[in-house]
């Protein structure tokens, strides 16, 4: 057996914590969106917390060299029109945040895959992970008296999964060449 990198060590640990930050607060989260709401704080709150994803992506990359190539640069940009085409439209600002959410969650569980798994494997086994992780969450949201399931959410549960692996197999990709 392959020995763990600090990579998929550290994703390990995070994953787990992730997902108990998303179920354990899906009693409150309607509480405190309402209250966003209210305050006409929730577009801003939610900006704010892509504007904190943009830096945090921002600054892996400069501290990468291999990323700092025009072809990735390029395809970075490609990346985020890509996001903004699909999240931009959305009405609800709540349902943005799957995509910060679950995109987590499909990176996180990227690397904590199995090394010794070919790298298709380990981009799938992600992306099926996070859809049953995203659908998980709609449950629980089923039992709470002040949620309801909504298959939509699932939905948008998996595409924030899948398309944050498909820009990390993307990136992955080009700082290769």
């Amino acid at each position: 057996m392959p020995e763990q990198t600090s990579s998929q060590r550290w994703s390990r640990v995070a994953l787990p914590l992730v997902l108990l930050g998303i179920y354990s607060t899906l009693a409150v989260a309607r509480t405190i969106t309402n209250t966003l709401r209210d305050a006409n704080l929730l577009r801003v709150s939610v900006g704010v917390v892509f504007a904190l994803v943009t830096l945090a992506l921002v600054i892996g990359v400069a501290r990468s060299p291999g990323l700092r190539r025009p072809r990735v640069l390029i395809s970075a940009a490609v990346v985020a029109l890509a996001y903004a085409l699909v999240i931009w439209p959305m009405d609800s600002p709540e349902e943005k945040l799957h995509f910060v959410e679950y995109g987590v969650v499909g990176v996180l569980a990227f690397f904590a895959s199995p090394l010794q798994w070919p790298e298709l494997r380990r981009f799938f086994a992600a992306a099926l992970f996070t859809g049953a992780a995203g659908w998980l969450d709609e449950g629980i949201q089923a039992l709470l008296p002040s949620r309801y399931y909504d298959l939509r959410d699932v939905g948008f549960n998996a595409l924030a999964g899948v398309m944050a692996l498909s820009a990390l197999a993307l990136v992955r990709f080009l700082s290769r060449r």
